[in-house]
């Protein structure tokens, strides 16, 4: 049996393979996923290979849960089980809940993942076994450090104070979208370059998702219709008329093929359409014109169209021909040949 602890309820907690049950709540999404990252690695490190197992709290059947969690996994690995808007879920199932963590078994990890967590008895029961963790947006000192260091780490590239500090003035302190946002600059300036304030000003807060979808709903459609010229005069009038930054229109074409390459590897991982289409933040007629082209080609072929217009967007960066022009080379490679 795991040891006793006190309650932990600050986001400094170490979580270690000895939690048999976790909680995590609070509004930053990105710090939830970075412990959700901890704790994965400090049970993998204990326990070798770790099989996670999600629910959705929301509708989730209480058996189902339980089941998972009593059960031996068939390769006899360990196991974590999440169950996200776990706030509903205890909600529903408090009593029973009580029951699992005064004796939860010691070959899976329970994670509850919310927004908000309502407090009561339980929190004595899961203290004894594991952690409640708020998961708080960082101070505006905090998130700069903390931008700064994952541009190094993640995104190879550099920021500058000041522009770190343009960024949280512009977006606030909240990780998820910071981090949205330093990926995007990171494809926008030269090998060796810093991210500077200029940038942030210029793009940061024009590349809404509505222009963002204005070039990836047209990209979709000419795949389909194998249609380069539709594609290429839509980006001609982005660049030429609205005064979108080439750099930017390059990268709503890269995020799109990032994300055909997600839909595959979700596809190819069993989850179903819906889900992957929740987690790409796709809703609506835009879920079905995605989903109809991505079943039009392989994976290969998405892999070798993000690894084109990131090509393309090395070669304007390299000064091998104009930006435009790059774009144009990508949409006839995009509608070649998608079957």
């Amino acid at each position: 049996m795991a040891r006793s602890r006190a309650p932990a309820r600050k986001a400094d907690v170490t979580l270690d393979a000895s939690m048999r049950l976790v909680v995590l709540h609070g509004p930053d999404d990105m710090l939830k996923q970075t412990r959700l990252h901890e704790l994965r690695a400090a049970l993998a490190a204990e326990h070798g290979e770790v099989e996670t197992f999600s629910f959705e709290g929301k509708t989730a059947p209480l058996a189902d849960v339980l089941d998972e969690l009593r059960g031996y996994s068939l390769m006899q690995t360990y196991k974590l089980v999440l169950v996200d808007e776990a706030d509903l879920f205890v909600k529903t199932h408090r009593e029973a809940l009580e029951r699992y963590a005064e004796n939860p078994v010691d070959h899976a990890t329970l994670l509850l993942r919310s927004g908000t967590w309502n407090r009561g008895n339980l929190d004595k029961l899961i203290a004894k076994h594991g952690a409640i963790i708020k998961c708080d947006a960082p101070s505006p000192a905090e998130a700069k450090a903390w931008l700064v260091a994952r541009a190094k780490k993640q995104h190879k590239t550099t920021i500058t104070p000041a522009a770190a500090e343009a960024l949280i003035d512009r977006l606030g302190p909240r990780l998820m979208q910071l981090d949205t946002e330093l990926a995007k600059l990171a494809l926008m300036v030269d090998e060796g370059s810093p991210i500077e304030p200029k940038l942030v000003q210029d793009v940061v807060g024009r590349s809404s998702e509505e222009q963002a979808w204005a070039v990836q709903e047209v990209a979709l459609q000419a795949m389909q219709q194998r249609n380069p010229g539709a594609l290429i005069t839509s980006l001609r009038e982005l660049i030429d008329l609205a005064g979108q930054p080439d750099a930017l229109v390059a990268y709503f074409l890269a995020d799109l093929m990032r994300k055909l390459n997600v839909a595959w590897m979700l596809r190819q991982a069993g989850v179903p359409e819906a889900a992957a289409a929740k987690q790409l933040k796709l809703w609506g007629p835009r879920q079905a014109l995605f989903f109809n082209a991505l079943r039009q080609m392989s994976p290969a072929r998405a892999a070798a169209l993000f690894d084109g217009v990131l090509q393309a967007d090395r070669r304007s960066k390299s000064g091998l021909g104009e930006a435009v022009r790059n774009l144009e080379c990508f949409s006839v490679q995009l509608t070649d040949n998608t079957r």
